[in-house]
């Protein structure tokens, strides 16, 4: 830019019709490519966002199984079905929208399927069924054309102990034929995970995960407790051994956690990865303990490498997000976070927060607002981030009500030192600007 307009000044007026001829030349009708700061600015799309997939790349949906067998095999069921998820995306053939949004969907409503893919943005559905009965397997799967609910294919398989996970392949690879005309050879020579050694441990690990997605009070060390039980049925389980990690590293609080203890996730999570070095979760996990640990490159490396074998994993894409606003690039952490909410729109509530981050650190204070007041305001370090927000724009009242709301329910937190001690900002001036909105909360809050 500065080779192009070397030390150029133009008034307002001038700049909004350059940007407004810009985007008409770029089609850019939806402000993507360059994109309105509220309070700074213009902002070009940088070079380093992730690819938007090709126009004529097919999008699927693969919906919750139906579990046609007993209730508590129900984990089993929804964890086979997430691996095809995943098994799907490494051919790279097709976009393969998360979990999170396809599995708000069950296969056995047999409702509007052209509304249920309008509404997850898939080109194609897929939906099945599963039983488990005397260690056997059994799955029906169908493909279905979310235009008109065509079903465009149907089969049946089954399989038992260790041969489930080839059928898990051979499931994502039957779909993806029939979703382009050929596979490429890049997508059947991409290595696969080696699956864990036994049908147990893959159990366990599938329960314990159910419990690290909920919300109740033991549920964290009740998935520990599982991801531990199948890394002791198969000690090189390389996806336990990271998630055991995981659970270790929000039950410590994150950065929170004594730096022995990180020491020690780190070294776990390094270790899963060395066992299963093309498992792109394993590298996320990584990714996320070193984060926590503040060394910031070989996070990255290890977020970018998970990327690379996954690029349609949602949560890793918007984890990149927030890694890019603690590292100073909070423009750039939002096209990434874009890009996530595009392929997972019915996206857990962190991705609310990552965004929030972002935006304050890109001085959309708005935006932020909106974003961070998306979560359920039950914690007071939530209702500081929101606040601090608030203060920045000069709202009086909407601080003091959240500061108010802050010492009733936690009247011996301390905003200032608790944000201080939680931060992991790679840069200072990045640290300083959000004490700053806390401060200025504090402060109306007191003259109030």
């Amino acid at each position: 830019m500065e080779s192009v307009w070397p030390g150029l000044f133009v008034t307002e007026d001038s700049l909004t019709q350059g940007v407004r001829e810009l985007r008409k030349a770029l089609r850019d009708d939806s402000q993507s490519i360059i994109r309105t700061v509220s309070g700074r600015g213009y902002l070009l799309s940088p070079l380093g966002a992730p690819a938007r997939p090709p126009s004529d790349l097919p999008s699927v949906a693969v919906l919750r199984f139906t579990n046609e067998g007993d209730a508590t095999d129900t984990p089993l069921v929804d964890g086979f079905a997430e691996d095809i998820v995943n098994a799907l995306a490494r051919f790279r053939t097709a976009v393969v929208l998360a979990r999170n949004s396809s599995f708000s969907f069950a296969s056995e409503d047999p409702g509007n399927w052209t509304e249920v893919g309008r509404r997850l943005g898939a080109t194609f559905l897929v939906r099945g069924r599963m039983g488990l009965r005397d260690g056997t397997v059994r799955v029906a799967i169908n493909l279905i054309e979310a235009a008109n609910g065509a079903v465009l294919w149907g089969e049946k398989f089954t399989a038992s102990g260790s041969a489930v996970f080839d059928m898990q392949e051979e499931i994502a690879l039957r779909v993806t034929n029939r979703l382009v005309a050929r596979l490429d050879d890049a997508g059947l020579t991409r290595a696969r995970p080696k699956p864990p050694a036994s049908l147990a441990a893959y159990e366990l690990l599938l329960k314990g995960l159910v419990h690290l997605r909920g919300y109740g009070a033991d549920d964290n060390q009740a998935a520990r407790n599982y991801f531990a039980a199948a890394v002791t049925k198969d000690t090189h389980y390389a996806l336990a051994r990271s998630y055991l990690a995981f659970a270790d590293l929000i039950i410590g609080d994150y950065g929170m956690a004594p730096p022995e203890v990180l020491a020690d996730i780190v070294e776990q999570a390094r270790f899963a990865v060395g066992l299963a070095p093309e498992e792109p979760r394993c590298h996320r996990i990584l990714a996320q303990a070193l984060l926590c640990t503040r060394t910031y490159d070989a996070a990255e490396r290890h977020f970018r490498r998970s990327y690379d074998l996954n690029p349609f994993d949602a949560d890793t894409i918007a984890q990149i997000g927030y890694l890019l606003a603690i590292r100073g690039k909070p423009f750039e952490a939002l096209t990434w976070i874009d890009k996530a909410v595009q392929i997972n729109p019915i996206h857990p509530d962190w991705y609310h927060s990552d965004r929030a981050f972002a935006q304050y650190a890109a001085g959309d204070y708005k935006g932020a607002v909106v974003s961070w007041s998306m979560l359920p305001m039950t914690s007071a370090v939530r209702l500081t981030w929101l606040a601090a927000a608030q203060a920045k724009l000069g709202n009086q009242d909407a601080v003091s009500r959240l500061v108010s709301e802050l010492k009733r329910i936690a009247p011996s937190y301390t905003p200032l030192e608790s944000i201080r001690a939680s931060m992991l900002y790679e840069h200072e001036s990045d640290a300083d600007h959000l004490l700053d909105g806390v401060a200025k909360a504090l402060m109306m809050w007191s003259a109030a």
